[in-house]
């Protein structure tokens, strides 16, 4: 942003003769602020910019630059104004424009309601700022489309999901349980829980005066999969105490896997579904601790500080596909030090599970991570290098600490059998030795080239052979062009003896359409956990690409 001519700190309007000046000095100083810029509008629950559809009566965020001012500022009472510091939003659908009361705002992002009255049908979403109009970006206006909140507000990772007192679930039951907003643990197999999120329908009546709260919206074809298995829903509608805020009481299926990772996701429809975000939910049962099936994610809620940092070490092993078509062995070590967004301790193994086997989860990303919120990160000295011993001999690992290597570009090194990984350790970090088994890879049988697949059919995947003990991974990604820039990942977990898995039309509709998707297929991650001085504990993992095309259809 520019900064204003001295003239305008040193000049003294005054009423009468000054007038003409005041209002030169004005329309100059307008033309000296950058204008806003409108990037993209997205359900503020979901946060997926691609997705099509704005519902009516949902929560929204706009994201972009020049929006609002630097600090971020908050209306004193959420959506009953359309104007907050400068900034107001115009939705245009046709020829008919609305307001949307706003609920904060900042430079780069706002968040608003649209109003229930709203048209639907293709619309347009601008920003003024300061009296100066942003550009007007095109985006759907629907009558439903569903996100759910998730804990860091980033549409991924832990669904927000109460208890009936409005305790939290959570990965580990916190010694402050009790109450709302506190963190009681994971949920158990038939438990009625309720899950908030934005986007469930319209309502009648001045909905920023309070119609419509505790609206029940029974005629809204909803499904709800907890762990691809439909729960049962006992209440949908608008929440009892806020504008804009949906609330699902649901009950936890039966037969839900457990862990601290189980996906959970909503479906609006049948014929042309509106999908959510992906989010997770811990389960468990008997205790409300969670067990994680990733090593890291194991560490005891002890070991996770309230305060301070938390040392952890990861050491990968991995076959991957190469530019060229062919396979390459990679690995890399890395030993850290971070520290956790206030509050978030006892949601840690959900950010850091992996799924449990049998289900799929889709990140609103092509690079695809666990989002572990953290306030601060650092690398710390583990050595200069790792020393892999296996059944072709000794290979070496070269650092620094969290660098990725290639060591073998022929795919050659990395064949099943027993490996042991060893370090000297360096400054911050002490000597380290780890075991794991690459297991047999399995033998994908279909598909084997790129082939049209219909996402509301669904999509099976054949093999055979791989570890009778181990999984199998079967991942998508699709992009919204062709410069790979904004798209989204599906990951399904399978038992390798299954041989078999058909990609649920749920996970395939959250993918954009389109033809730039790539198709990998290989053994899912597998590991064990490690010690050395200096860490808390530490996970050595392997995986394995077998099969991998690009480019088939996506309808």
């Amino acid at each position: 942003m520019k900064s204003r001519p001295a003239i305008i700190h040193l000049v003294k309007l005054r009423v009468g003769r000054w007038t003409a000046l005041a209002l030169f000095i004005s329309a100059l100083e307008a033309h000296l602020w950058a204008a806003p810029t409108v990037a993209s509008v997205a359900n503020a629950a979901s946060n997926i910019p691609f997705q099509s559809g704005i519902a009516q009566g949902s929560i929204f965020v706009i994201k972009g630059s020049g929006l609002g001012p630097a600090s971020i500022s908050f209306a004193p009472t959420p959506f009953q104004s359309t104007s907050l510091s400068g900034t107001s939003i115009r939705v245009t659908v046709g020829a008919t424009s609305v307001d949307a009361p706003l609920y904060y705002t900042s430079a780069n992002q706002v968040a608003a309601l649209l109003p229930s009255n709203t048209p639907t049908g293709a619309g347009t979403f601008s920003v003024t700022y300061n009296g100066q109009a942003s550009n007007a970006l095109g985006q759907t206006i629907t009558a439903n489309n569903i996100g759910v909140f998730t804990i860091d507000s980033s549409g991924q990772g832990p669904a927000i999901v109460s208890y009936p007192d409005y305790s939290l679930v959570s990965a580990v039951k916190a010694p402050n349980c009790g109450g709302p907003g506190t963190p009681c643990g994971a949920a158990h197999p038939g438990e009625t829980l309720m899950l908030w999120g934005t986007g469930l329908g319209p309502v009648s009546g001045n909905e920023t005066g309070g119609d419509g709260l505790g609206q029940a919206m029974a005629a809204v074809p909803l499904t709800l999969w907890v762990g691809g298995i439909q729960a049962q829903i006992l209440y949908q509608g608008r929440s009892g105490c806020c504008v804009g805020l949906d609330q699902i009481a649901f009950v936890v299926p039966a037969a839900v896997p457990t862990g601290c990772a189980v996906p959970l996701v909503l479906q609006i429809g049948a014929t042309a579904p509106a999908i959510s975000n992906s989010s997770v939910l811990p389960v468990a049962s008997g205790s409300r601790n969670c067990t994680p099936n990733n090593a890291a994610a194991g560490l005891e809620a002890s070991q996770i500080p309230a305060t301070g940092a938390l040392a952890i070490g990861d050491i990968d092993l991995e076959k991957v596909m190469s530019t060229g078509g062919g396979l390459q062995d990679e690995a890399y070590f890395a030993f850290v030090s971070f520290t956790f967004k206030a509050g978030m301790q006892p949601f840690f193994q959900s950010f850091a599970d992996q799924l449990p086997a049998g289900v799929c989860v889709v990140y609103s990303s092509l690079t695809p991570n666990e989002n572990i919120p953290i306030d601060s990160f650092s690398v710390l000295d583990g050595g200069s290098k790792v020393t892999l011993k296996g059944p072709a001999g000794s290979a070496t690992v070269p650092g620094p600490s969290f660098n990725l290597a290639s060591f073998n570009a022929g795919g050659t090194f990395l064949a099943p059998g027993a490996y042991t990984v060893t370090g000297t350790g360096g400054a911050a970090v002490g000597p380290f030795s780890a075991t794991i088994t690459i297991p047999p890879p399995p033998t994908l049988t279909s598909p084997l080239s790129a082939t049209n697949v219909s996402r509301s059919a669904g999509m099976t995947v054949n093999w055979k052979d791989g570890d009778p003990n181990g999984n199998v991974l079967v991942s998508l990604r699709s992009a919204v062009d062709s410069a790979r820039t904004t798209g989204a990942t599906a990951r399904c977990k399978v038992p390798a003896s299954a041989g078999t898995f058909t990609i649920p039309p749920y996970v395939l509709l959250a993918l954009p359409a389109g033809s730039f998707t790539d198709f990998v297929f290989g053994t899912a991650e597998s590991e064990t956990p490690f010690t050395a001085p200096g860490i808390s504990g530490g996970s050595l993992h392997t995986q394995s690409a077998v099969s991998e095309f690009t480019g088939f259809p996506l309808n």
